[in-house]
């Protein structure tokens, strides 16, 4: 029933994430003896550079019209693409622009598509992917399964890591003029958001707090802590989105910020799954909390069952005579 499906397509207007997604959809083309296609819209990146990163063919699409995102346009111009050469699997970046655009192209191929997707894997007989996600405030994971094909899944930025370049790799890129109808609206202006915050995904030191501080007041511990090891302050999403004590983009987790320091310590975060997802690529993850249970502990390197209060100064202060001798 599903032979006419074949191939992994990849799709994302953020071309880094576009290479994550190149490193599990390699894999994954990979385990189903399938070719691995890079859909490329405009012409931002050399085409080569996602052969490079795993990619045995790139579609470009070169259309001007589909210069500036319009989820429409580009709608169209995919759903055409995918409904001529019935790719098995599309992964499609969880970018604002991504999210808005796979729902609907999962209409107009009459299938399912499963968001922000957290792990993908293929079933014993290789024919569905399995694919978690957080539901529930981060409480619960669920295994998605979709029945129809292709097999449609939003990726976060940050799960997957991409492969490393390889000059020798070879492939072709296809220039493609697809029959796109005008967009149903008009893009009158466009103006860049001005940024809160501190840039965590650059990060390589990163000291995050959760509910475990207990006034605003408090986030001084915090700052003296981060300011010793010369890194920048992040937090849990209850933080910024309950009690508004750090703007929305300096939240981590699987909604928020996804980030890979070298170092990340979580002072009095008890490691919801919703958390621990945007931050299982940091190298190193110390954890201090005064529950000897919470969760995190689990996926930390290094565990401080304490009172962040008591344990917070005394380790700035040992970071500075460090840094003194």
């Amino acid at each position: 029933m599903w032979e006419e499906f074949k191939g992994v397509w990849v799709f994302s207007n953020n071309p880094q994430l576009t290479f994550e997604l190149l490193g599990k959809g390699r894999t994954l083309a990979d385990q189903l003896d399938t070719e691995l296609t890079a859909v490329v819209v405009g012409s931002g990146e050399d085409p080569e550079s996602y052969v490079q990163r795993g990619a045995d063919r790139v579609l470009l699409l070169a259309d001007p019209i589909l210069t500036a995102f319009q989820v429409d346009t580009h709608t169209g111009a995919l759903a055409a693409l995918a409904s001529e050469h019935k790719p098995d699997i599309i992964l499609i970046g969880a970018t604002r622009d991504g999210l808005e655009f796979a729902p609907r192209l999962a209409e107009r191929l009459k299938t399912g598509c499963a968001t922000e997707v957290i792990r993908i894997e293929l079933d014993s007989e290789k024919k569905f992917m399995l694919m978690d996600r957080v539901t529930c405030g981060g409480n619960i994971v669920e295994t998605h399964i979709s029945r129809s094909k292709p097999q449609i899944a939003t990726i976060p930025k940050g799960l997957f890591s991409p492969l490393p370049a390889d000059q020798s790799r070879k492939g072709e890129v296809i220039r493609i003029e697809p029959k796109i109808m005008p967009p149903n609206t008009q893009l009158l202006e466009r103006r860049s958001k001005m940024a809160k915050g501190v840039k965590l995904a650059e990060a390589p030191i990163i000291v995050s707090f959760g509910r475990g501080v207990k006034k605003k007041e408090d986030i001084a511990i915090i700052e003296q802590l981060s300011e010793a090891l010369g890194g920048v302050i992040g937090c849990s999403r209850p933080v910024a989105e309950d009690l508004g004590w750090l703007p929305e983009e300096q939240y981590i987790g699987l909604s928020g910020q996804k980030v890979n320091p070298k170092l990340y310590v979580a002072c009095g975060i008890s490691g919801q799954i919703q958390h621990l997802t945007g931050i299982r690529n940091s190298r190193i993850i110390v954890a201090i909390n005064n529950d000897p249970k919470a969760p995190i502990f689990e996926f930390s390197d290094y565990g401080v069952v304490a009172d962040l209060y008591e344990i917070l100064p005394l380790l700035t202060d040992a970071v500075k005579q460090m840094k003194r001798e």
